[in-house]
Protein backbone atom coordinates (compact mmCIF):
# COMPACT_ATOMS: atom_id res chain seq x y z
CA UNK A 1 0.00 0.00 0.00
CA UNK A 2 1.48 3.38 -0.93
CA UNK A 3 2.31 5.70 1.95
CA UNK A 4 1.74 9.46 2.04
CA UNK A 5 2.83 12.09 4.56
CA UNK A 6 0.70 15.24 4.79
CA UNK A 7 2.56 18.25 6.16
CA UNK A 8 0.20 21.10 7.02
CA UNK A 9 -0.30 23.16 10.17
CA UNK A 10 -4.01 23.42 9.32
CA UNK A 11 -5.33 20.27 11.02
CA UNK A 12 -8.66 20.39 9.14
CA UNK A 13 -6.83 20.53 5.82
CA UNK A 14 -4.62 17.56 6.81
CA UNK A 15 -7.59 15.52 7.98
CA UNK A 16 -9.52 16.19 4.77
CA UNK A 17 -6.54 15.25 2.60
CA UNK A 18 -5.91 12.18 4.73
CA UNK A 19 -9.46 10.94 4.15
CA UNK A 20 -9.22 11.61 0.40
CA UNK A 21 -5.89 9.79 0.14
CA UNK A 22 -7.12 6.84 2.17
CA UNK A 23 -10.07 6.56 -0.23
CA UNK A 24 -7.46 6.34 -3.01
CA UNK A 25 -5.74 3.45 -1.23
CA UNK A 26 -2.98 5.30 0.60
CA UNK A 27 -1.83 4.79 4.15
CA UNK A 28 -1.30 8.28 5.60
CA UNK A 29 0.52 10.11 8.37
CA UNK A 30 0.29 13.79 9.20
CA UNK A 31 2.77 16.39 10.41
CA UNK A 32 2.01 19.96 11.50
CA UNK A 33 5.55 21.28 11.12
CA UNK A 34 8.85 20.66 9.34
CA UNK A 35 10.20 19.18 12.58
CA UNK A 36 7.36 16.63 12.59
CA UNK A 37 7.89 16.02 8.86
CA UNK A 38 11.54 15.15 9.56
CA UNK A 39 10.38 12.65 12.21
CA UNK A 40 7.95 11.05 9.75
CA UNK A 41 10.75 10.76 7.16
CA UNK A 42 13.00 9.09 9.75
CA UNK A 43 10.25 6.59 10.63
CA UNK A 44 9.30 5.53 7.12
CA UNK A 45 10.02 6.70 3.59
CA UNK A 46 6.84 7.99 1.91
CA UNK A 47 5.83 7.48 -1.70
CA UNK A 48 4.09 10.86 -1.63
CA UNK A 49 4.51 13.99 0.48
CA UNK A 50 1.91 16.75 0.37
CA UNK A 51 3.68 19.80 1.74
CA UNK A 52 2.16 23.13 2.75
CA UNK A 53 4.06 26.13 1.39
CA UNK A 54 4.20 27.95 4.74
CA UNK A 55 4.66 26.16 8.04
CA UNK A 56 5.22 27.45 11.60
CA UNK A 57 8.91 26.52 11.58
CA UNK A 58 9.86 27.28 7.98
CA UNK A 59 8.95 27.17 4.32
CA UNK A 60 7.80 23.98 2.63
CA UNK A 61 9.60 25.16 -0.49
CA UNK A 62 12.92 25.02 1.38
CA UNK A 63 12.14 21.49 2.59
CA UNK A 64 11.64 19.96 -0.87
CA UNK A 65 15.35 19.30 -1.45
CA UNK A 66 15.87 17.97 2.07
CA UNK A 67 12.93 15.56 1.70
CA UNK A 68 14.18 14.35 -1.69
CA UNK A 69 17.64 13.73 -0.24
CA UNK A 70 16.03 10.79 1.62
CA UNK A 71 15.16 9.11 -1.67
CA UNK A 72 12.66 9.40 -4.52
CA UNK A 73 9.13 10.47 -3.69
CA UNK A 74 6.41 12.56 -5.25
CA UNK A 75 6.16 15.95 -3.56
CA UNK A 76 3.06 18.11 -3.98
CA UNK A 77 3.45 21.67 -2.71
CA UNK A 78 0.18 23.27 -1.53
CA UNK A 79 -0.18 27.01 -1.23
CA UNK A 80 -2.83 29.55 -0.40
CA UNK A 81 -1.55 31.97 -3.04
CA UNK A 82 -1.16 31.35 -6.73
CA UNK A 83 2.23 32.63 -7.87
CA UNK A 84 3.58 31.40 -11.22
CA UNK A 85 7.20 32.26 -10.31
CA UNK A 86 6.81 30.37 -7.04
CA UNK A 87 5.33 27.41 -8.89
CA UNK A 88 8.29 27.33 -11.28
CA UNK A 89 10.70 27.44 -8.35
CA UNK A 90 8.91 24.54 -6.64
CA UNK A 91 9.15 22.43 -9.80
CA UNK A 92 12.79 23.41 -10.28
CA UNK A 93 13.55 22.19 -6.75
CA UNK A 94 11.96 18.82 -7.51
CA UNK A 95 8.30 19.10 -6.56
CA UNK A 96 6.01 17.13 -8.87
CA UNK A 97 3.17 19.62 -8.59
CA UNK A 98 2.19 22.99 -7.14
CA UNK A 99 -1.47 23.20 -6.21
CA UNK A 100 -3.44 26.15 -4.88
CA UNK A 101 -5.66 25.53 -1.82
CA UNK A 102 -8.20 24.28 -1.68
CA UNK A 103 -6.90 21.72 -4.16
CA UNK A 104 -9.66 19.64 -5.69
CA UNK A 105 -9.63 15.87 -5.45
CA UNK A 106 -9.36 15.82 -9.26
CA UNK A 107 -6.15 17.89 -9.18
CA UNK A 108 -4.64 15.78 -6.44
CA UNK A 109 -5.75 12.52 -8.01
CA UNK A 110 -4.13 13.47 -11.33
CA UNK A 111 -0.79 13.98 -9.57
CA UNK A 112 -1.18 10.78 -7.52
CA UNK A 113 -2.11 8.72 -10.58
CA UNK A 114 1.00 10.01 -12.34
CA UNK A 115 3.08 9.16 -9.25
CA UNK A 116 1.61 5.65 -9.07
CA UNK A 117 2.39 5.07 -12.75
CA UNK A 118 5.95 6.24 -12.14
CA UNK A 119 6.35 3.90 -9.13
CA UNK A 120 4.90 1.02 -11.15
CA UNK A 121 7.27 1.78 -14.03
CA UNK A 122 10.29 1.91 -11.68
CA UNK A 123 9.26 -1.33 -9.95
CA UNK A 124 8.98 -3.05 -13.31
CA UNK A 125 12.62 -2.36 -14.17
Amino acid sequence: MPYAVLVDDNIESSETLSILLEMEGYETATAASLKEARSRLAERHPDVMVLDRTLPDGQGMDFVGEALSHGPMTIVLLTGLSDPADAQEALRRGAAAYLVKPATIEELKAVLDKAAASRHHMAGH
